[in-house]
């Protein structure tokens, strides 16, 4: 899928540019991925995927010097393989959440504590969903890979100032979304 992905990049540059990208710093991020995952090819999957939405943020790619974008790929890695181990425990942790709550009485204030932070959570996702990918993206990078904006702004090509604003405009997004949904 990768591979067809790749050459259906029209600019022979970006094309050029992804290519170098995977063949460059393919066994940097399968180590990274087979680190966390702890399996072959899982950590092949997790590499694809990150390699897939790299295509789709080519632009962001190109004016990275190559230290910031090594740091930036291993991240990227790092994040994927995390999400993919969250969504396969909370698959399994599903299940198991779900027949706790069976044996728990219906008045259990335990059970409807849960279920309220599980629907705050599930607000604040959609609230990251319905962000533009800069925003996220940026917001992902500041909060999550806790980099800092000056690292952030060189990804981005922008200055400190104009990241800042990014972020301050997604939370405020973010904000607004909540309080429509009455969660703040």
């Amino acid at each position: 899928m990768l591979a067809m992905a790749i050459a259906a990049i029209e600019n022979d540059g970006d094309r050029s540019l992804v290519e170098e990208l995977y063949t460059n710093h393919y066994a940097l991020m399968l180590r990274k991925a087979q680190s966390m995952v702890r399996d072959r090819q899982a950590a092949e999957d997790v590499v694809e995927a990150v390699m897939l939405r790299l295509i789709e943020r080519i632009d962001l790619l190109r004016g990275c010097n190559p230290a910031s974008l090594r740091s930036y790929l291993v991240a990227c890695v790092r994040n994927e393989a995390i999400d993919r181990i969250r969504r396969a425990g909370r698959t399994q942790s599903l299940d198991e959440a779900e027949e706790r709550l069976r044996q728990l009485p219906d008045e259990s204030p335990r059970a409807e504590a849960g279920l309220i932070r599980e629907a705050q959570i599930q607000a604040v996702v959609r609230a990251l969903e319905a962000l533009d990918d800069r925003e996220r993206l940026a917001l992902r990078m500041k909060y999550y890979d806790r980099m800092t904006e000056a690292a952030i702004a060189r990804l981005f090509g922008m200055s400190r100032s104009g990241i800042r604003k990014v972020i301050d405009r997604a939370r405020q997004h973010v904000g607004e979304r909540l309080r429509k949904e009455e969660w703040l």
